[in-house]
């Protein structure tokens, strides 16, 4: 199952040349290949016939060949992710390969893609390719399962495939009408190439809204809110350089924002169930982390000698000099989004990470999301995760990880963590923390440039 971890279905779009009316004829065709991310070498793979048979030689545009591909790619992507992780559901998929797909496999994912908080219209996209997929196995008399495909004819006519994993059965869970309408359904995390991605972010940031480069480090590393960003002061810094770094989270309205008439925006949620003094969140700290800090602070004397600060505490500052409010914050992270996503769609082989992030409703939250991610990388249990992100209640961790939970179980996490110290909530042991993330997962967060 090791080995597995070293291969990922990848999408190649390749020139060939066919023999026309004795005329030699150049075409584009979409292939699928396995990718080996030890040596670099992508071999064809014959899954490729689904593509060929069900779209290329419909006579489609090489862009609707290409959907598919890739809804395929990040399916069969999931599956390995989930093989690897030792999931019980999954495992048998080792011995037995495409043939052992079954629908529980698909429902699964499914929920995944709900779970991410993708919209309901791209889910059901997702959904539409993996049922064509799964009939073409069928067809091919490839798959060990038994499974029937029930037909219905719409309003015109035509007569359409129910979905299979639609099935009460399957539990798969979709987007409900309401949270697709009212943009509740939120992205938590980058996904699969997050470590990527937030290095990118992080330089986007850098260049086109500096000013909250550091403050998405405290969000992404950190699991800080809008609201508890915004109201850190240069006190609230916890600093012993490049060896950690805290944030005492305090509720600093009255010092930064005695100019703002509302101030619900920069409310520091965590006060609603901690007291001040137990509120202290670690930072996951690296070298990228210390960089960006840095730069951050040499700025602030900067802007602090040449008297554009009107608070020498404002650590994040708007365009007055003024400690930036939550709602400027927020806006200066939509214009990061914005460009971000505009450079990552004109990326050659990006379109996977493009596609994840453009079909769904993300904001700042997903710092905090990116975060718990991380602690889920350095293999920490519910309850150790919980603690580490400051919660007093078990369901906020539990959002985050895939599989089935028992009522009676979630009981038992919550009364641990009813017990646990109070004083080490928003901490990680300091063992773990060493073998974990500084030996282990921060090794793959690094700048790019």
């Amino acid at each position: 199952m090791e080995n597995l971890i070293k291969f990922k279905f990848v999408v190649k779009e390749n020139e060939i040349e066919e023999f026309i009316d004795n005329k030699v004829v150049k075409k584009r065709v979409v292939n699928i290949g396995l990718y080996n991310k030890i040596n670099n070498v992508t071999i064809p793979h014959p899954i490729t016939d689904f593509i060929r048979s069900r779209y290329e030689y419909q006579g489609v545009s090489i862009n609707t060949v290409k959907a598919p591909a890739h809804v395929l790619c990040r399916f069969l992507n999931y599956i390995i992710d989930r093989i690897s992780a030792e999931d019980e559901d999954f495992i048998q998929l080792v011995h037995e390969g495409i043939g052992g797909l079954k629908l529980i496999h698909g429902s699964r994912y499914i929920t995944y893609l709900t779970n991410t908080g993708l919209k309901r219209s791209t889910v059901f996209y997702y959904e539409n390719y993996i049922k064509e997929f799964y009939l073409f196995l069928k067809e091919q008399s490839l798959l060990n399962e038994d499974i029937d495909f029930n037909y219905y004819q719409d309003q015109k006519g035509n007569w359409l495939k129910y979905s299979p994993f639609q099935s009460s059965s399957l539990g798969t869970k979709y987007p409900s009408r309401t949270h697709n309408n009212n943009k509740f359904m939120k992205l938590k995390d980058f996904g699969p190439n997050r470590n990527k991605l937030v290095i990118e972010f992080l330089e986007e940031a850098k260049d086109v809204a500096p000013e909250i480069a550091f403050a998405l480090c405290l969000q992404f590393f950190g699991g800080l809110r809008r609201g508890e960003v915004v109201n850190i002061t240069r006190a609230d810094l916890d600093v012993k350089f490049r060896k950690s770094l805290s944030v005492q989270i305090r509720d600093n309205r009255s010092i930064l924002f005695s100019h703002l008439k509302d101030t619900s925006a920069e409310n520091p949620k965590r006060l609603n169930y901690l007291e001040t003094h137990l509120a202290k969140q670690m930072i996951l700290d690296s070298d990228l982390l210390w960089d960006y800090y840095e730069a951050h602070m040499k700025d602030l004397d900067i802007k602090l000698k040449t008297g554009f600060l009107k608070n020498p505490m404002v650590v994040f500052y708007d365009k007055n000099g003024m400690a930036m409010s939550g709602r400027v914050y927020e806006k200066r992270f939509k214009k990061v989004k914005r460009s971000f996503l505009s450079k990552l769609a004109k990326s050659a082989g990006r379109e996977d990470d493009y596609m994840f992030l453009k079909d769904s409703y993300w904001s700042t939250h997903i710092g905090r999301g990116i975060f718990t991610s991380f602690l889920l990388d350095m293999d920490l249990s519910i309850l150790q995760i919980a603690i580490a992100r400051g919660d007093t209640n078990i369901e906020s961790a539990l959002d985050y990880v895939d599989g089935k939970t028992t009522i009676h179980y979630i009981d038992g996490l919550q009364n641990e963590l009813h017990n646990a110290p109070i004083e080490d909530f928003g901490s990680i042991d300091q063992t773990i923390y060493k073998n974990k993330w500084l030996n282990g997962v921060a090794t793959g967060v690094r700048k790019t440039r």
